[in-house]
């Protein structure tokens, strides 16, 4: 009976090994809820509660030692890269000069060759070659040739002899086995014998990226546009350490206030405050109103202007993103909330079904 043998030695599977089965190598899907979005103010690098807050040009939020260390990161694999492709273009410029000498000395030898009055290794006659000259005496027929022998002429034959070597260079590589016995190491196969992957990428970038970047738009990051952020912090809770809450309104900074930073002086405030508090009334209905008779934009806890004396303001659009907002505010990247995207948000981990 069955029921008297090991689950190992059974021909079926039972409901518990199917459903093991089923989680480990199908595919999973999990819809997003509020307890999978990080909380506001959180380093996309560690993914802890930023310490000393900075923030990038677009509003990403980093640890100042989160965003220091990936950047010395970055500048190490950057000049690894520069190397790198340095090496490369210097093998390939050795591979090439090595290529001609190597031209060259087969012309040399099929030259050598016929003057003896024997046939060069490898050379064939088509039917192209030989119509050619038939061709060429059809055309000059009743004309009187002049032979004329310069630099460019020597050139031009130069060139001819050493792609005719090439070709029968190609050909004899072409006419060997395919991977003779590649586990030898004298032949085993090298990176250097495909041309498709000494191929050298010479626009790869040359400045750090920001990390939280999506990959079809990137954006740089360096240390001097890093932003301190000035969170106005409450010491009531003790358990879940300092509470961030908006100067103005006093309300906790969260993902749904939607958080604005001044770009001068890193404070920050809630979306609602900003609108009601900073913008003027012209600027959110997108008039036109000359810069001297608007008055200067500044922030509401050190006084401070929010734009430089050199920037000039842009008309908003509608929508709470960063382009809809005047220059010298950024709106500060959070996660979602979990309640208005509910039912669209999912992961998917795609896997080989198990046949069980």
């Amino acid at each position: 009976m069955s029921h008297s043998k090991r689950n190992t030695s059974r021909a079926v599977f039972t409901s518990h090994e199917r459903a093991l089965a089923k989680a480990s190598w199908s595919s999973n899907s999990a819809r997003l809820n509020r307890d999978s979005y990080l909380p506001f103010g959180s380093c996309s690098l560690c993914l802890e509660i930023a310490r000393d807050p900075v923030a990038c040009p677009l509003g990403d939020i980093f640890c100042r030692e989160c965003a220091l260390a990936n950047l010395l990161a970055q500048k190490k694999e950057l000049k690894r890269a520069e190397k790198a492709r340095r090496h490369a273009s210097e093998e390939d410029a050795r591979a090439k000069i090595a290529k001609e000498s190597e031209d060259q000395q087969r012309a040399v030898r099929d030259f050598e060759l016929i003057q003896a009055g024997l046939a060069a290794s490898g050379q064939t006659t088509t039917a192209a070659d030989s119509a050619a000259p038939e061709l060429n005496g059809a055309l000059l027929a009743g004309t009187k040739r002049k032979f004329i022998l310069d630099e460019d002429e020597l050139a031009r034959i130069a060139k001819e002899d050493r792609l005719k070597a090439r070709k029968a260079i190609e050909s004899e590589k072409a006419g060997k086995p395919t991977l003779p016995s590649f586990w030898t190491p004298s032949l085993t196969p090298d990176v250097k014998d495909n041309q498709n992957l000494r191929a050298v990428n010479l626009e790869a970038k040359a400045v750090p990226i920001c990390p939280s970047s999506p990959d079809d738009s990137p954006h740089a990051i360096s240390m001097h546009r890093l932003v301190t952020i000035q969170f106005q912090e409450d010491e009531e809770n003790s358990k879940n350490g300092k509470r961030r809450s908006c100067p103005s309104c006093l309300k906790t900074l969260t993902n749904s206030s939607s958080p604005v930073m001044m770009q001068q002086c890193g404070h920050v405030m809630c979306l609602s405050c900003v609108k009601r508090l900073l913008i003027s009334p012209k600027t959110k209905e997108g008039v036109s109103a000359s810069p001297a008779s608007e008055p200067p934009m500044v922030c509401y806890v050190c006084d401070s202007p929010v734009l430089d004396k050199s920037a000039t303001q842009t008309q908003p659009q509608s929508g709470t993103t960063s382009s809809s907002l005047p220059k010298g505010l950024v709106l500060l990247k959070s996660e979602g909330t979990g309640f208005s995207a509910r039912g669209s948000n999912t992961v998917e981990k795609s896997g080989v079904g198990f046949q069980c």
